[in-house]
């Protein structure tokens, strides 16, 4: 009996779940990644099958991907390995093959729809945009739009019919460009279409190991495999250079300063445009004192809403890596940001409010230096509360049993720390900006530091 064809131009009807689509996730170790990844699918179609394929993963990866509804299938180590074992499951006719790293844009699903009536379209790519601006990842993004389809790769997230895909064999066995080695297959018989849409992928190990150097790293291994090296030869080589360096991580809470959704008791007095106005002064001068640090310190915008990030990092400029907090309340996100950054390799991690305009680069130094010393460090600020913390190690306990918003923050968590055994520094007292009294008195204290500094040098 003949498959039916339907009026949309695909071959086969809806999956198992009701969708025409797969999305496959090969993971390993992803605990800080895949949560976010799984959310924003969910959120352009809450019905689309998705499938981790897990490479044995040692910390949470699995559990944290079975816990959001998708589909987790275990497999040898090895991406392409990974991609096949979650293509074996995959019930959808088109399979997107997604690194656990990297956003789907939105209203991706209703474009494939469009895209793949077309019975010759066999497979495509998408365009790539990285989460961190820098001007040669701008470069390596536009060079990028003139790549042939057998020299893209998998964070372009590879698009495929299923029974394509099945016709090529799937990803050969192999340990590194088993992406390129497919696309040079498929590009024997068919033509890889670009997609219009971007995906946006983490520059973290560009990051991790310079920029320039991680490029040119890429290029020098791409080259020899072209031109006849082994490519399991190649990993081993590869792994064995790219253990992942220790760097201090600084995480900057960041809301974008749309009037009527900052500030809400200092725009209760003073009006939604004048609170964002002011918002957007006070988170400068952190952008300011950020871009003072040593560029060993990697500089992160750690957003409120994953929706504001593109026009959170348009705003904030060049330099700065970009995340989306996680949690329902202040705790879970200070939590989860500091499990993150760890997981991710950071050496000693602080994060910092964005509403705090006496912030400083001399500061910001001051805290990570201290952690040399010390196990905990705390901004006090004058409510109660505090404006910074920084850690060497995640410490869920100092962020429970928190009566958050009110004066008893700072010594709450002191003694917490206390009872877990840390050795505390405390810096200075500043003043973070939550109404109208705070901004003025904010003012009031500038007048006062300039008058002093005038009167001295008369």
């Amino acid at each position: 009996m003949k498959t039916p064809q339907n009026s949309d131009g695909l071959n086969i009807g809806p999956g198992r779940n009701g969708s025409r689509f797969s999305v496959v996730i090969p993971a390993l170790n992803e605990e800080a990644a895949i949560g976010r990844c799984l959310d924003a699918i969910r959120a352009i179609d809450p019905h689309v099958e998705i499938i981790v394929a897990d490479g044995g993963s040692t910390d949470r990866t699995a559990e944290i991907a079975a816990g959001q509804g998708a589909v987790v299938v275990h497999s040898p180590r090895g991406r392409g390995r990974q991609c096949n074992a979650g293509a074996n499951r995959a019930s959808g006719e088109v399979i997107l093959f997604l690194h656990a790293d990297t956003i789907l844009p939105e209203g991706v699903f209703t474009r494939l729809k469009s895209i793949f009536t077309d019975p010759d379209i066999k497979a495509g790519t998408f365009r790539v945009a990285f989460d961190r601006k820098h001007w040669l990842l701008d470069i390596i993004t536009w060079k990028a739009t003139f790549e042939l389809g057998c020299q893209r790769f998998g964070d372009s997230c590879i698009t495929m019919r299923k029974d394509f895909f099945r016709q090529l064999g799937g990803f050969p066995d192999q340990n590194l460009f088993e992406d390129l080695e497919l696309l040079r297959r498929a590009c024997r018989q068919t033509r890889i279409r670009r997609f219009p849409m971007k995906v946006v992928t983490s520059a973290r190990r560009f990051t991790e190991n310079g920029v320039l150097r991680q490029l040119l790293r890429n290029s020098w291994y791409i080259s020899r495999y072209l031109a006849g090296t082994p490519a399991n030869k190649l990993a081993e080589e590869y792994e064995s250079r790219n253990r992942r360096v220790k760097r201090p991580v600084l995480l900057m809470m960041v809301r974008y300063p749309e009037p009527g959704k900052v500030k809400s008791r200092l725009a209760a007095a003073a009006g939604d445009e004048t609170a964002a106005d002011i918002y957007r002064s006070c988170a400068g001068r952190l952008f300011a004192a950020a871009d003072g640090l040593p560029e060993e310190i990697d500089r992160c915008l750690y957003c409120a809403d994953a929706g504001d990030m593109e026009r959170i990092g348009k705003w904030a400029g060049n330099g700065f890596g970009i995340d989306a907090q996680r949690g329902d309340g202040l705790g879970e996100r200070l939590d989860q940001g500091f499990t993150t950054s760890f997981n991710q390799g950071a050496v000693k991690t602080v994060i910092v409010a964005s509403d705090v305009p006496g912030i400083s680069s001399s500061i910001l130094r001051e805290a990570f230096d201290a952690l040399d010393r010390h196990d905990i460090v705390i901004g006090p600020s004058l409510d109660g509360g505090y404006y910074l913390i920084g850690l060497k190690r995640p410490e869920p306990r100092l962020f429970r049993n928190i009566d958050w918003s009110t004066p008893t923050v700072l010594d709450r968590t002191l003694q917490t720390a206390k009872e877990c055994g840390l050795n505390p520094c405390v810096l200075p007292v500043l003043l973070d900006i939550d109404t109208a009294d705070d901004w003025h008195r904010w003012i009031e204290s500038q007048k006062e530091s300039n008058e002093v500094g005038y009167a001295k040098t008369r």
